[in-house]
């Protein structure tokens, strides 16, 4: 991983979080591919198809969409892959513009808008507890930004942690609530043992 975000330096945009033993891939905060079993998945566009040496597909993970399969052995034209990483940002949606709202209920933020799965009772809630930017949200990890929350509501249900994890890692919460509900719920018990925030669902050892 050391080595692909050395790869990807060029444009400074470049960033990694680990997740469940793999990595999300982000440029400019926003997720573009994950990085699973040292393979690069990049989400499919119409520009990152364009830019690809041989068309290549596949799944990061039993039931994910397919996404651009980038072989290892190409992870060495640093020019392109930069290329292709950008090509892939710039093909994204675009983020929703927020609309103004007439009430003085707790603002959703712009952030959190073009994040998935968050709707916008979750953004309240969020906005609530003061987490109202990816910045904030991306610090305190899903689980600590789940238990944030809960102390102030109490109905928040778990399919708000898989949404958050989700909102962090750019999957479906669907997926997140089937393939990785044990490790969360583990790392919610810890945290809510420990009472002291931790960074995502995994602490480090030591």
């Amino acid at each position: 991983m050391d080595f692909l975000l050395d790869i990807l330096s060029d444009g400074k945009q470049v960033s990694a979080r680990k997740m469940f033993g793999e990595y999300c891939l982000y440029y400019a905060g926003r997720p573009v591919g994950l990085v699973c079993d040292e393979q690069l998945y990049l989400k499919p566009t119409e520009a990152g198809k364009r830019l690809m040496k041989a068309l290549t597909v596949g799944a990061p993970f039993p039931g994910a969409r397919p996404h651009l399969l980038v072989s290892p052995d190409d992870w060495d034209d640093r020019s392109w892959l930069n290329a292709l990483v950008r090509a892939t940002f710039d093909g994204l949606p675009p983020s929703k513009v927020p609309k103004p709202r007439a009430t003085a209920k707790p603002q959703r933020t712009a952030e959190l808008e073009s994040l998935p799965n968050l709707g916008p009772k979750s953004q309240a809630m969020l906005a609530s507890v003061h987490i109202d930017s990816v910045a904030k949200l991306s610090k305190l990890g899903a689980v600590a930004a789940y238990a944030q929350v809960k102390q102030s509501h109490r109905n928040a249900s778990l399919n708000l942690l898989w949404a958050l994890e989700g909102a962090l890692t750019g999957l479906p919460w669907q997926v997140v609530a089937r393939e990785y509900r044990t490790s969360l719920l583990l790392a919610l018990e810890q945290h809510q043992n420990a009472k002291v925030p931790i960074s995502g669902h995994k602490r480090k050892n030591g």
